[in-house]
This record gives structure tokens, sequence and C-alpha cells, in this order.
């Protein structure tokens, strides 16, 4: 793909026409030769890539526009757990796919400054934010545009996290009556446990572990509803763009 463009758009999860129109050979297979697969290969990448940049957008708007309630869901997190069967992905997948889609949005005119190629490099989106807490804003861009996505995870990471040791990851799974964590039941929620303060709870600890998840950390902040959440988040985004 070409680098992002810098002309305004009338939808902001539009996708360049060129990319999203083209159509793609796929009978390089059957060909002896390495340089004609390795050429299908490249040409058939690029709508890998649009593929995922649309499903990024796609789960970034479902949230943000709250299309949710048109599955009768009253939150994010709860259409998680319904389009999990659905569209036959994990929420890890559903989680990851959303951070790529709302991080290009939210640093689109960053990236346009730097060029910045959606081939090969949308995953590396997922660890934009992070990389932005430990280093500065300006070559935080350069690097995401030339790093290779193992190279620029680790650059994400910063000094202090990086260390020789495995890090844990549990695999933690909730359900309405307990929760797991690595096949091991750590908790039951009574008979007598209302059924709101069972969702809340559950609600809570998904987001944690979501947080989690993406390497960051959760903590706990008074705000008046899910609205204020989201500004303070915004807010943290302009912060470390910033700095």
């Amino acid at each position: 793909m070409k680098p992002i463009s810098g002309e305004p758009i009338t939808n902001k999860y539009a996708l360049p026409l060129s990319q999203a129109e083209r159509q793609y050979k796929l009978d390089f297979i059957y060909s002896d030769k390495l340089e004609e697969i390795e050429a299908g290969i490249q040409e058939t990448a690029k709508g890998v890539n649009m593929g995922i940049l649309a499903l990024s957008l796609a789960f970034a708007k479902i949230d943000s526009e709250a299309l949710y309630v048109q599955a009768d869901c009253k939150s994010y997190l709860e259409y998680l757990d319904t389009a999990e069967d659905r569209l036959n992905m994990s929420r890890q997948t559903m989680s990851d796919y959303k951070r790529i889609g709302e991080t290009y949005l939210q640093y689109k005119s960053k990236l346009q400054k730097v060029g910045f190629k959606e081939d090969g490099n949308l995953h590396k989106l997922r660890f934009l934010e992070r990389a932005l807490e430990h280093h500065k804003s300006a070559e935080v861009f350069k690097r995401i545009g030339t790093d290779s996505i193992r190279s620029f995870i680790e650059y994400a990471k910063g000094p202090s996290e990086r260390s020789d040791e495995v890090q844990y990851n549990p695999d933690i799974q909730i359900t309405p009556k307990r929760i797991m964590v690595d096949g091991k039941n750590v908790l039951n929620f009574s008979n007598s446990l209302d059924d709101r303060t069972k969702e809340d709870l559950t609600d809570y600890l998904k987001r944690i572990y979501e947080v989690r998840a993406t390497g960051n950390h959760p903590y706990i902040l008074n705000v008046y509803d899910e609205k204020e959440a989201k500004a303070v988040e915004q807010y943290l985004r302009r912060y470390r763009l910033r700095h």
C-alpha cells in the first residue's frame, strides 16, 4: 500500500479505494518458479493488510458508535461475549483488532506526517501507546515505520519492562458462576448473590484482564460514567502524543 494519504476524508472509516477495490490473483501457487511465487505472496499480502485494517476499523466503529445496542447488548464488553460464537473469533482477537483500529484513527495525522505504510506495520499499532509511555513522540513515530514488528515490540516495552525471565501470562476464564485461572477454580459466586452484582463484578474483572493483556497497568479512577472514563482515556492519548 502507499503511505496514508494526507487528503481529508468525509468518512473517517474510509479505506484507500485503490486497495479496497483491487482484485488479487491466487494462481501463483501453481507456479514452479520462486520469483513468481514470492511476487504473488507480496501482492496477496496487500489484500491481507487491507482486510486487517477493515476489521480493525469495524470493531472500533461498533464500540465508538455503540452499534452493539442493535444486538441487544448494554456495553461493548457484553457484545464481545455474544459475538464470540457468532463471528467465530476469540475475545482477545477482537480486542486486538479494536486496538489497532482505535490507534489508527487516533494517531492518523501523525502517521501521515512520517509516511507510515500499512503493509506489514498494522500490528505495530497495538504497541504504539505503550511505546509513547516510554519514549519521546518523534522517536516513536520514526521507528514505527522502520523497525521490524519484533524490534518495535521490544522497543515499546522500555528498559524497565525488559527481562530475561519469561513473563507469566495466566489463562483467565470468567463465567457468571465462577472464575478460573489456568484451569483452576479460584472463586465461586454465591447463589444468593443478585444478578446485577454478579454482572458488575464480572465486568470489572474482564476490564482489568483486558488492560493487563495489552501490557498496560490497570488503575481505578473515580468517574461518573463510561462517558467520563472514555474522556480520561482520550486525554491520556493526547498527553502521550505530546510527551
